[in-house]
């Protein structure tokens, strides 16, 4: 199944990949893990200096406050490509950057499935954008 896909915004993505990378490259070295941005940037945003660690990273600007507003996260369908290996991690970043929500690779591959995608209309594109839902319970909810 394919949906619509946003169009990538080289402004949008200034405003918010380069300092949501940081915010979880410095929690993650804070806790003993080291990545890097990808020397591929058409594949997951950080990379550990041996791959065994690969994550991809969100800013969610509806994510105001201290607790993730819903009970669901939308992961987009394009970016399921990068979840095809236990290895690779999600990382959602709050708009204000104090808050990580953070979900394992192998715990999102349960979750990757045709009858989990739904369509969700937003901001970005108004039909036929589809998203798998994510349960809140299944990340791990870290303040940096």
């Amino acid at each position: 199944m394919k949906g619509a896909y946003k169009q990538f915004d080289q402004k949008l993505f200034n405003q918010n990949d380069p300092k949501s990378r940081a915010v979880v490259k410095q929690y993650l070295a804070n806790n003993g893990i080291e990545v890097n941005d990808n020397a591929n940037k058409y594949g997951v945003d950080l990379v550990s200096e041996n791959g065994e660690v690969k994550i991809e990273v969100e800013r969610r600007l509806v994510w105001k406050s201290e607790r993730f507003p819903f009970s669901e996260i939308n992961l987009p369908e394009r970016k399921a490509k990068f979840f095809k290996e236990n290895n690779v991690s999600y990382a959602i970043v709050s708009e204000n950057y104090k808050r990580i929500g953070i979900i394992n690779g192998k715990t999102i591959q349960k979750y990757i499935t045709d009858s989990n995608l739904k369509e969700n209309p937003n901001k970005f594109v108004n039909s036929g954008e589809l998203f798998y839902k994510l349960p809140k319970k299944e990340f791990k909810w870290v303040s940096v």
